[in-house]
């Protein structure tokens, strides 16, 4: 089984896969690509500037991880509990993050284009400067977001819920806002 033994350590004793990383830090990005990690607690996990890519982590609790330069590009995602997580400058192409819990979570500079966090909750989520192209945010909650100079160019907001959403400098382009549900969302 590819991955076998990281798997095993990942999903057996978080504490050890931290300090074995924490050991490696300067080794080149960790290829973890089409790993099965579905359905585990990894909470506070550090699986920075891994390559996760083509990944199926359903189901999985990766509360406070450190997911950052993380690649999570055509993973499966639905209903994963992110929150509190860092995804500062990840690239997160095209992943199902359906039902996602996103509340507090740093995505700054990260990249979502095509993704699809219908559903997802991104209360209190940092979204500064993130890419956003043509991602579904319908039926999302973005509750008190940060999405300054974040770009939602042709973004589905189909009945999304902007309350004390930040958008300045946002690039709204051809994001049709007549099915949204704008209760407060600051834009220039």
């Amino acid at each position: 089984m590819k991955h076998q033994l990281e798997w095993q350590v990942l999903t057996s004793d978080i504490q050890r896969w931290n300090q074995l990383r924490h050991h490696n830090s300067g080794s080149k990005i960790l290829d973890l690509r089409g790993i099965d990690l579905s359905n585990h607690n990894l909470d506070q996990v550090d699986l920075s500037y891994c390559d996760l890519s083509h990944s199926n982590l359903i189901g999985c609790s990766l509360r406070g991880a450190d997911l950052r330069g993380t690649n999570l590009s055509y993973c499966n995602l639905i209903g994963v509990n992110l929150r509190l997580a860092n995804l500062r400058d990840s690239l997160i192409i095209n992943a199902q993050l359906n039902r996602a819990n996103l509340s507090e979570a740093n995505l700054i500079n990260a990249t979502l284009n095509e993704s699809d966090l219908s559903y997802a909750n991104l209360y209190e989520a940092e979204l500064i400067g993130a890419y956003l192209y043509k991602v579904n945010l319908s039926f999302a909650q973005l509750v008190n977001t940060h999405l300054v100079k974040a770009y939602l160019v042709l973004a589905n907001v189909h009945n999304t819920i902007f309350n004390n959403a930040d958008g300045r400098w946002c690039n709204f382009d051809q994001v049709d806002f007549t099915q949204a549900k704008l209760l407060d969302l600051k834009k220039n």
